[in-house]
């Protein structure tokens, strides 16, 4: 299985929602996909980021695994080279909006 594969399961898994996949190839060389995904509170943020990296390992996969926040964050970046993951608290993916800045390369929306 593929790692993007991997973690889209794993947000869905712990029910992430709208699971947004941003194709960023086209804007750049070092971020191959952008995927931003809601969560209800902060302990679901870190059972998602948590779930990330289990399913990872348990596929034998080959990744690197930085998480910018802490297990207070209302925002979580999970950093996996070519994939990065941002995981918001609802409220706070309102507040940023950081759907918008992706709003002209190719999306694939997961409700898994």
């Amino acid at each position: 299985m593929e790692n993007l594969e991997i973690i889209l399961k794993a947000i869905s898994e712990k029910k992430g929602f709208n699971i947004k996949d941003y194709d960023t190839r086209s804007l750049t060389p070092f971020v191959d996909h952008m995927i931003v995904a809601s969560t209800n509170n902060v302990r679901q943020s870190n059972s998602i980021c948590q779930n990330i990296k289990d399913r990872l390992r348990e596929q034998k996969a080959d990744f690197d695994f930085r998480v910018e926040g802490d297990a207070s964050s209302r925002w979580l970046l999970i950093d996996l080279k070519d994939i990065v993951v941002h995981l918001f608290v609802k409220e706070e993916r309102e507040v940023y909006q950081l759907d918008r800045l992706y709003s002209d390369v190719p999306v694939v929306t997961y409700d898994l």
